[in-house]
């Protein structure tokens, strides 16, 4: 059964409907691919920082809620030892190669690089056959890695 990563956004353009300016069409896109990928059966691949992140966008009493749905929903991945030896080795890496300076220089900042070190060290280490992301920064990481992909009209 394949296995597939979701990186933040797709989250919360496809459940909860929120889209900033100019990105509204993605709410329909989202819902759609989300449902075409549990008929067909494909299993999604939540990472733990990505739960995370989604709740700083959601109200403390409506926590429970929405993590008895991932879990329900959605293969829930830790971060644990074997995603962050992957994240700590692809970190060294793209330091090295100058991925890391040349992302801030563009506007991303350092936590942000962080996430998304932490989110592909986790769809790696749980061998998810691709992540979905629109977000350049995480695909600067992933590269030659683990395919990132963007959600499919």
């Amino acid at each position: 059964m394949k296995l597939v990563c979701f990186d933040n956004h797709i989250l919360v353009w496809g459940i909860k409907e929120e889209a900033s300016p100019g990105q509204e069409e993605m709410i329909p896109r989202a819902k759609a691919f989300i449902k075409h990928l549990d008929e067909t059966h494909t299993r999604v691949l939540i990472p733990a920082v990505v739960v995370a992140e989604f709740l700083m966008r959601v109200p403390p009493d409506m926590h429970a809620l929405v993590v008895n749905l991932f879990d329900r929903s959605f293969v829930v991945a830790s971060f644990d030892t074997a995603a962050a030896s992957v994240a700590a080795r692809l970190w060294q890496t793209r330091k090295d190669q100058q991925v890391i300076q040349d992302l801030i220089r563009d506007g991303k900042t350092r936590p942000e690089l962080r996430i998304d070190n932490l989110i592909v060290g986790t769809a790696i280490s749980r061998k998810a056959d691709c992540i979905y992301s629109h977000d350049h920064g995480l695909k600067a990481f992933a590269k030659d890695c683990i395919d990132v992909q963007e959600m499919p009209f």
